[in-house]
């Protein structure tokens, strides 16, 4: 797989996108080659249960935030078109078009995942305190086929824009296998990819799948080590994050688990914990 194609989500309600989501995303887009789309929305917010079970004044209400869905928009647009159009005049410049999606809330995680599968790869910047966000993302990579690059906004942690160091989570599973496949551009591109596995983490049916993972990737031509450690007792999401910190990790690499129970999705440890408390650069493949 070759990553030409990008979908970049732009929420626009209640908060907007951040613009540093939008310039950290244009630059992945642009250090891959790819052509990136921007898409918005103009959100139609009514009420659930109709206006004349409100006083007149709350119809009022829903418009002024249709407004601000609408304005928040139309700014998210301008920034996204002068960030690719300034990316275009450095050394290495990048494609692009936007999209302005007019739909209800509700119905925005679908519009995307229509989008997400006609794309190779979702750059989602992720607000983790907000809930609909999560949801939203939760769709993309469950719903869309294909993979998704989580941005968390607010990480503690300064975010590159280009991945010299990847960790692999590895433990022989299918969504493991496909979020390998899914990232093989950038393995190959990457200057040392770890092969990680949490020894005291699963019990695996081929413990020596890592080891050979690895040769399988230094196959494609890729710097490839095998890491085997220790969870120490700690959460399997926590567990990442020392490891990340500790060598330096630029982009995780994982498959997420979950399944769709009556519309909610039901997430894994370490998938939950990704979505829940984001630290770097994590790409989720299902």
């Amino acid at each position: 797989m070759t990553i030409r194609d990008i979908l970049l989500p732009l929420l626009s309600y209640p908060a907007a996108t951040t613009t540093d989501s939008v310039e950290k995303a244009v630059a992945v887009a642009s250090g891959l080659g790819a052509h990136i789309v921007g898409v918005t929305f103009e959100l139609q917010i009514r009420s659930p249960v109709g206006l004349y079970a409100h006083p007149a004044h709350i119809g009022g209400m829903f418009a002024a935030e249709s407004r601000k869905s609408a304005s928040n928009a139309r700014d998210l647009v301008a920034a996204f078109d002068d960030i690719c159009a300034r990316k275009g005049t450095m050394q290495r410049g990048v494609a692009y078009e936007h999209a302005i999606e007019q739909c209800a809330p509700a119905e925005v995680a679908h519009v995307l995942v229509d989008h997400a599968r006609l794309r190779d790869l979702s750059i989602f910047p992720l607000n983790a305190e907000d809930p609909d966000q999560r949801s939203i993302v939760e769709a993309l990579i469950f719903e869309s086929g294909r993979p998704v690059l989580l941005l968390p906004e607010g990480a503690t942690r300064q975010l590159p824009s280009s991945f010299d160091r990847v960790a692999v989570a590895w433990d022989h599973s299918r969504p493991a296998a496909r979020a390998v496949a899914d990232a093989l551009p950038m393995l190959r591109a990457a200057k040392q990819v770890h092969v990680v596995t949490f020894a005291d983490e699963k019990r695996m049916h081929r413990p020596d799948s890592g080891v050979e993972l690895c040769k399988h990737l230094a196959r494609h031509g890729a710097e490839v080590t095998f890491d085997k450690v220790s969870a120490k007792g700690r959460a399997i999401g926590d567990a990442f994050e020392a490891y990340a910190g500790e060598r330096n990790i630029d982009l995780l690499v994982m498959g997420a688990f979950g399944h769709s129970k009556l519309r909610e999705f039901i997430l894994g440890g370490a998938t939950r914990r990704m979505l829940t408390r984001p630290f770097t650069w994590t790409l989720l493949s299902h």
